[in-house]
Order: structure tokens, then sequence, then C-alpha cells
């Protein structure tokens, strides 16, 4: 029988809320600028110029670079994982590990079995970063196909627009399962303080969300990118 108290649900019910609750309020619930809304903008600009340049090394090697990222990610996710189950695996062996957490400072009881839930907890939250960037790098993978599917220019040449719109959408959905899988590391760090104790799991909780909140939505870099954004839409209609 696992020793999980009334106290260690709430705290994984508080930070199961604040992930998901900021998820939906950043991806789909708030007309607010933030850092994808203006980013996604600026990548389907990228595919309409990709579009009528000629040759394209420049926008491969950009894709490469993204790639690049993405892999680099999926690689360290798995060698996370993998200390994730060895720790599993310590854990099972013995008790050193449970008398390492009980000398913490502000530690909790700790027992075997609560021990492995909160480490098979974080380990999920890895899968799921894992999951996230590996779609990215496949959706990457795909842009570039897209990409050399574009006609060579060539005088009176009509536009596609569905093409250019699909290659800009697909573009803008590798960056977001990108983006995801970069806050699922951010929302990793409440599970490893729920090691030490439950009520520093609701503060890492309610801290992260905060920090990504201003990083997202209030940062000086998410100002000067909508700024720019406002001033592109200024020279065109000027224009």
């Amino acid at each position: 029988m696992t020793s999980f108290s009334l106290l260690d649900g709430i705290a994984l019910a508080a930070w199961l809320a604040a992930w998901l609750g900021y998820s939906l309020y950043a991806d789909h619930g708030t007309r607010r600028i933030s850092m994808m809304a203006a980013l996604a903008s600026f990548r389907r600009a990228w595919m309409r110029e990709a579009y009528r340049r000629d040759p394209r090394i420049t926008d491969s090697a950009l894709i490469g670079n993204l790639m690049h990222s993405a892999t680099f990610f999926s690689s360290t996710t798995l060698l996370i994982l993998g200390a994730t189950f060895a720790l599993l695996g310590t854990i099972e062996r013995g008790t050193e590990m449970i008398e390492v957490m009980k000398n913490l400072p502000f530690a909790s009881r700790v027992s075997q079995d609560l021990l492995e839930v909160k480490v098979v907890v974080l380990a999920l939250v890895f899968v799921y970063a894992f999951l996230r960037f590996t779609w990215s790098l496949r959706q990457f993978n795909l842009l570039n196909i897209m990409v050399g599917a574009f006609p060579v220019q060539r005088e009176r040449l009509i536009p596609n627009d569905r093409l250019i719109d699909t290659a800009g959408r697909l573009n803008e959905l590798a960056g977001l399962n990108f983006a995801q899988g970069l806050r699922a590391y951010y929302y990793a760090v409440p599970p490893l303080l729920w090691l030490v104790n439950p009520w520093l799991m609701i503060a890492g909780a309610l801290v992260i969300t905060l920090i990504l909140y201003y990083m997202e939505f209030r940062s000086a870099t998410v100002r000067a990118l909508a700024a720019e954004q406002e001033g592109s839409r200024g020279g065109s209609g000027g224009g």
C-alpha cells in the first residue's frame, strides 16, 4: 500500500492544473501578443520570402539549424530518461536513496513506494518532452521537403498561395511543438522539488508559471518582437 498522502495528491493536482491551464491559455486561450504568436507571423513571412527566393540555400540552412536544436533536445531527453530509470533501480535495490532524501533540508516523510511514484511522474514528464521534440523534428523535416518542392522562380510565375500557406503553417506547428517540449522541461522542476516536500512542489508550480508568463508575454523580447511586427504592418500599409 502506498503512503501517498492527501497533501501529495493536492500538490500533484496543483502542478497538473498549472501546467495544463497555462498551456491552454498560452497556446489557445488569449488574444494577447505572445512570443509564439509573434514568431508565428515571422515564420509565415519567412515561407513567403523563401518561395520568391532562388536559390534557397539560406532557407535550407536555417531549417537545418532548427532541426539540429530539436535533435539536441531529443537526445538530451533520452539521456535524462535513462538516468531516471537508473534512479528507479537504485531505489529498488536498497535504502541508501531513502536515507539521503530523509537528510535533505525541508524533507517530508519518505518511503520507497512514494519515492518510486514521484520518480515515475518525473519520467513521464520527460517522455512527453521527448515526444514533442521528435514530432517537431519530423515536422521540420517535412518542411524541408516542402521548401524543396517550391518551383524555380521564373518571370510571371503565379505564386502558389496554398503551398506557401501550408509551408508556413507547418513551420508554425513545428515551432509550437518545440516550445511545448521546452515548457515540459520547465514544469519538470516542481516534480523534482516534490522529491523533497509537496509544499515545495506547489510553490514551484506557481513560480514556474509566473516565470513562463513573464517570458512569453511580458518580457523585453516579446515587446521587441511585437514592435517589429507593428512596424512591418505600418510599413506595408504606408506603401
